[in-house]
């Protein structure tokens, strides 16, 4: 896991983004935010806050957020097939969490699909609960 970096998304990265999330936007990968539509990954590049993963000089993946009052909303989370298993999505939704407390956030919410276990298990092993239709964990410093 060492060797995936986090970093603020750049001007430069918006075209290896967006074919990183139509390649990896499938029904088995971790992924918020529901299926890949292409209008919907421009709003998320023009309006959200991006990190992004890197292994070795690829992208292998990237978180998007909001801020939603003093909740900050994971509306994707992305991690390329090739790095599966990587530690990739543990590593950006660190960073996120991260960003959240910075920002004095109560909380981290994300909306996953009903029907996405995976995605679901993920998140219920980093401690979020349901909320309705949402997951959701409180931070620490809240």
């Amino acid at each position: 896991m060492s060797d995936v970096v986090v970093r603020e998304a750049r001007d430069g990265d918006g075209d290896a983004l967006r074919r990183l999330a139509s390649e990896a936007v499938t029904p088995d990968v971790v992924a918020a935010g529901g299926r890949f539509d292409v209008g919907d990954t421009e709003h998320l590049l023009s309006a959200d806050v991006i990190f992004v993963a890197e292994c070795g000089h690829h992208l292998a993946g990237y978180v998007a957020v909001s801020e939603e009052g003093e909740v900050l909303c994971v509306d994707r989370l992305v991690v390329a097939i090739t790095d599966e298993g990587r530690g990739v999505g543990h590593r950006l939704l660190d960073w996120a969490e991260g960003y959240a407390v910075s920002r004095g956030s109560h909380a981290v919410r994300v909306r996953v699909e009903p029907d996405n276990r995976r995605a679901r298990a993920f998140y219920a092993r980093r401690g979020y609960g349901q909320e309705g239709a949402l997951l959701e964990r409180p931070l620490a410093h809240a």
